[in-house]
């Protein structure tokens, strides 16, 4: 239909300048998609495998819209064509569409035919890409296309920081492998913000500013939402125990805000732990304090919560990891001083089960000392 209404250009009749410009304004598709349906629809004219094996249901608008792009790749060797459709038309049916795109990359590797091996390199290191755009609620969807090199690299260390970790008691990790690659994709970058050679941007390190109205911070409705039918999507609360973990190890300047976005106060931002204060936790817990976890990506916690009126000295912090630090959060276990050990914690359940002592130096190296603050 897209592709008879193109080569009509029946757009015109309704003063638009192309076709995607009217699939664009009229079926309210989003302009990259308009761009794509265009191209795959003119791509079909020579794929007529392809074509019948959409009208007849056999393959799918996602199946159809991987194989348009052999079109462009054999341009110039178009006897080649009908005998490589053919092959992924048939792959098509049995597979699905993510099975397929390595099928046509490859096939498109393969039809570099007249390119030398350098121009056929940088034709496709001209096609790399990373892309995030921003939803409504705030989160990020990622597109791009990785050369080898990248993505190998990507993968070993998505791979390396990926691992299952049993959670306070010892239970099982309940995260998706797709969950904890996210995670480790997070600790990965967090790594590399904390190096001294991380580029200033307008003249200060990569921070975090926090800006939430009082009602936010409360988990209360704002005014406007009984009048807006679209207070679900615009409307985030962050909770306390998100709160407590965005403050608890970063550089962070609170903005609060009244209902109508008007600043009310700002906080200073401040780096919580020193370089010196991590040392010195460091050598008192040598690692994650939850019992056999041993992640090198460490973050300080406060024993009484920043928000709470916790201090920023030496004997108010106990180091996690990064995942460690997020359940002691969201699930709400506190850290405590051990009785039996002076200067060292025990970690205490949600529930009424009994504290977990926590490990620190002294129980992964017996000789040790433990410092005394």
């Amino acid at each position: 239909m897209v592709e008879a209404f193109d080569s009509r250009q029946a757009y015109r009749a309704d003063f638009a300048v192309t076709t995607a410009s009217w699939l664009w304004h009229h079926t309210h598709v989003g302009e990259a998609d308009a761009r794509s349906r265009v191209r795959v629809a003119r791509a079909l004219r020579s794929l007529p495998l392809a074509a019948d094996a959409l009208a007849g249901g056999e393959v799918s608008w996602q199946h159809v819209r991987r194989i348009a792009p052999v079109v462009g790749y054999l341009a110039d060797t178009l006897d080649e064509l009908p005998r490589l459709e053919k092959t992924l038309v048939d792959f098509a049916r049995e597979n699905t569409p993510d099975d397929l795109t390595s099928l046509v990359q490859a096939a498109g590797e393969a039809a570099g035919v007249g390119e030398s091996a350098a121009e056929r390199e940088q034709r496709r290191l001209a096609q790399r890409s990373f892309t995030t755009t921003t939803a409504l609620d705030g989160w990020r969807h990622v597109t791009g296309l990785l050369s080898p090199e990248v993505g190998d690299l990507l993968e070993q260390v998505l791979t390396g920081l990926s691992s299952p970790v049993p959670g306070m008691d010892g239970a099982p990790d309940d995260r998706t492998a797709a969950q904890r690659r996210h995670d480790a994709l997070a600790d990965a970058i967090g790594m590399v913000a904390d190096l001294d050679t991380v580029p200033e941007v307008n003249g200060s390190r990569p921070r975090l500013t926090l800006i939430a109205d009082v009602a936010t911070i409360r988990s209360e409705d704002p005014a406007w939402a009984a009048r807006s039918p679209l207070a679900s999507l615009l409307t985030r609360s962050l909770g306390p125990a998100t709160l407590e973990l965005l403050t608890c190890d970063a550089v962070v300047t609170p903005l609060l805000t009244d209902g109508l976005g008007v600043p009310l106060a700002e906080g200073r931002a401040k780096r919580f732990v020193t370089s010196a204060q991590l040392k010195a936790l460091k050598a008192r817990d040598d690692g994650c304090i939850v019992p056999g976890c041993d992640r090198i990506r460490l973050e300080a916690h406060h024993v009484i919560p920043w928000s709470q009126g916790g201090l920023s000295d030496v004997s108010s912090y106990v180091l996690f990891c990064k995942r460690h630090h997020h359940i002691a959060h969201e699930d709400g276990w506190t850290v405590e001083p051990d009785p039996d050990r002076p200067g060292l914690y025990q970690l205490r359940p949600p529930d009424a089960r009994p504290p977990i002592r926590a490990r620190h130096t002294i129980d992964r190296d017996p000789g040790s000392t433990t410092p005394i603050w």
